[in-house]
């Protein structure tokens, strides 16, 4: 039986909660409510994680493991094994898709934060989010953009790729010599 992927998400959880259990409260309290309340608050966010992106993650490493030892089977077995083998491990990656999906944006934020170094990825990241920001709540800046864009095209094209020497008439076609193919 393979194992189960552990949560990212359950140790810092009972590190916070030994955190609360152990806050030994003193009068005025004023540190010790403003120490529990960020807590909480960490608790809460790390237990959304946890049931969505720990619970998502673990699942999808669960199908994926399945997935990769059906593969194996299939090279080890004799043919008609192996078309029972593909079989499941298509049903397996169809549950798996949905899953895979879900995690995928963080999954993949991480691996190209990974790549690029944290600060260009949150300069990158700001960048995208103001474009998307512009597109859906004020199209008409880049509507009104792209129509700049256009009329300077536009102008490029009519100023340096139009000339009067380009414009032939029917009567200057008509002086030119045909070659007949014909003999």
């Amino acid at each position: 039986m393979l194992d189960i992927a552990i949560n990212p998400y359950s140790e810092p959880l009972k590190k916070f909660w030994n955190d609360i259990k152990i806050t030994k409260w003193k009068f005025p309290y004023i540190l010790q409510l403003l120490h529990a309340i960020i807590t909480i608050l960490l608790l809460v966010v790390l237990l959304i994680l946890y049931v969505t992106i720990g619970i998502i993650s673990q699942i999808s490493d669960s199908f994926w493991d399945v997935i990769s030892g059906l593969g194996q089977k299939m090279s080890f077995s004799n043919p008609i094994e192996s078309s029972f083998y593909a079989f499941s491990a298509t049903i397996y990656f169809i549950l798996f898709l949905p899953f895979f999906i879900i995690q995928s944006p963080i999954w993949l934020s991480g691996w190209f934060s990974s790549k690029i170094g944290f600060k260009p990825f949150i300069t990158l990241l700001l960048i995208f989010m103001l474009s998307v920001g512009i597109y859906f709540f004020k199209p008409q800046i880049a509507s009104d953009a792209l129509n700049k864009v256009t009329s300077v095209k536009d102008f490029i094209k009519t100023e340096y790729f139009a000339s009067d020497s380009l414009n032939i008439t029917n009567e200057q076609l008509s002086t030119i010599p045909t070659v007949s193919t014909t003999k």
